[in-house]
């Protein structure tokens, strides 16, 4: 009852208010954290770490067919026992994994981790103050598992758009990562509510695209069969396997470059796009699909009926 409450107070926010208002009440909420991390806990800095440019992590993504794990704040955070729980249950078994995935060494496999947490410069204001936490808060304890590994991609690769301040930055960035899939055959591995490029352009230079339908909640507990799944359905040498899946996508990645396969994982590329297309300035929901981090992870059944996507589904894993 009290979620229901507090769900269409905030709904009535946004309808009254505009949405600058709505950007900058969040920078306010975040503020109180921001002042007590800077005051406690020293900013992390490693001369070691190199983050490739995203056109060098792109060319070796189209060029030498390398995979890539993403690490974001939410990796980090289930590493450290500290996961949320919206869509993820934390467990040892996912601590384990990720922080084996985050220390490993495969060859023509890229780790990512975001850029914005040692260099916020193209960053807006709230991103900037968040980024700092990270660095200050998890920064020190990550970077020690990660082994030898010193170069890293920018694991933010896939999100260029609400933490940015330039528009034209955003533009060229979502070019960019649109050479990834251009003219090749995808299988999209994701949650039952992201639809990833369903009523948009995003993929539309693809190929072709199939997907491989996953459960929206606690997907490490199937990761098993989601794998199996990607092993009888997928061409290794042909197809190229985007993942979008949480936490879990970031292991799948890991393990299926192992064996063979290109995997991306390509997180919330697709919500992010929609966003920059319509110029939001915060986490709103979007319909169709679901978006956790707007606060309101239920989405409307608008696409499922579609035929584009119906037709798109080589198997389910529900």
């Amino acid at each position: 009852m009290g979620d229901l409450v507090n769900s269409r107070i905030k709904t009535f926010i946004k309808r009254l208010f505009p949405e600058k208002c709505i950007y900058y009440y969040r920078v306010m909420q975040v503020m109180p954290q921001y002042l007590r991390t800077v005051i406690k806990l020293k900013h992390y800095t490693n001369d070691k770490i190199i983050i490739c440019s995203d056109d060098e992590t792109i060319s070796l993504i189209t060029n030498q067919r390398y995979s890539l794990c993403r690490f974001g704040d939410g990796e980090f955070q289930w590493m450290l026992d500290e996961g949320k729980q919206y869509f993820q249950d934390q467990s040892d078994g996912l601590k384990m994994r990720l922080q084996e995935v985050f220390s490993s060494e495969v060859e023509n496999l890229l780790i990512g981790i975001p850029k914005g947490v040692f260099d916020s410069s193209n960053c807006n204001l709230q991103a900037k103050m968040y980024w700092e936490i990270i660095n200050r808060s998890h920064m020190q304890c990550i970077m020690k598992m990660a082994g030898n590994n010193h170069k890293f991609a920018d694991a933010s690769i896939s999100r260029p758009y609400i933490d940015y301040k330039s528009r034209e930055y955003s533009k060229r960035k979502f070019k960019e990562l649109q050479r990834i899939w251009n003219k090749r055959d995808l299988v999209i591995v994701e949650g039952s509510g992201t639809k990833l490029g369903i009523g948009n352009d995003l993929l539309d230079n693809a190929n072709s695209i199939s997907r491989i339908i996953c459960p929206p909640k606690n997907a490490f507990a199937r990761i098993d069969e989601i794998e199996d799944a990607i092993i009888r359905c997928v061409d290794k040498r042909n197809q190229l396997v985007l993942v979008a899946l949480g936490p879990t996508a970031t292991i799948i990645a890991y393990d299926m470059c192992k064996v063979g396969y290109q995997v991306v994982d390509i997180g919330h590329v697709d919500v992010e796009y929609v966003w920059y297309l319509r110029r939001d300035l915060y986490r709103k929901p979007i319909e169709g699909k679901s978006v956790n981090e707007s606060g309101n992870i239920s989405f409307s059944d608008t696409y499922d009926c579609e035929k584009k996507y119906i037709d798109s589904i080589l198997t389910k894993i529900l």
